[in-house]
């Protein structure tokens, strides 16, 4: 399998296991979240930020040594899920409170969700079929 197949196939399940998670476990992901993100900013934050800068990075090179349509796909996720994390490294405080507010919000948090598990299932038909 290629990397763009391995990426859009976890990647897609993650986003649909994501959603179904939202959905049917509202209560549970509302604790997890206020529990993830405390006042102060974790440490682990920066981790994962680095380990999601390498992942985007890893994504751009393969993209470069084969250019396809399929991989652009896969890689223009990737750099979104950048786009996600960066703000909260540099503006923690606000992401966090944007964040609280979303979840506090049921509805708008299972339209996010369930729109996430839409791009999701279309990366993991296209990780299964191209």
């Amino acid at each position: 399998m290629s990397y763009f197949k391995i990426m859009s196939t976890v990647l897609g399940a993650w986003m649909v296991l994501g959603g179904i998670v939202a959905v049917f476990f509202m209560d549970g992901l509302k604790r997890l979240v206020t529990g993830l993100y405390p006042e102060d900013r974790p440490r682990w934050i920066k981790t994962i930020a680095a380990v999601v800068l390498f992942l985007v990075l890893l994504t751009w090179v393969e993209f470069i040594r084969a250019v396809s349509m399929e991989n652009f796909v896969v890689t223009l996720v990737m750099s979104l899920g950048l786009a996600k994390v960066a703000p909260m490294v540099f503006y923690y405080k606000k992401s966090r409170e944007i964040l609280l507010a979303l979840v506090a919000e049921p509805l708008a948090f299972r339209v996010v969700a369930l729109s996430s598990a839409a791009v999701g299932l279309g990366l993991l038909m296209m990780g299964i079929f191209f």
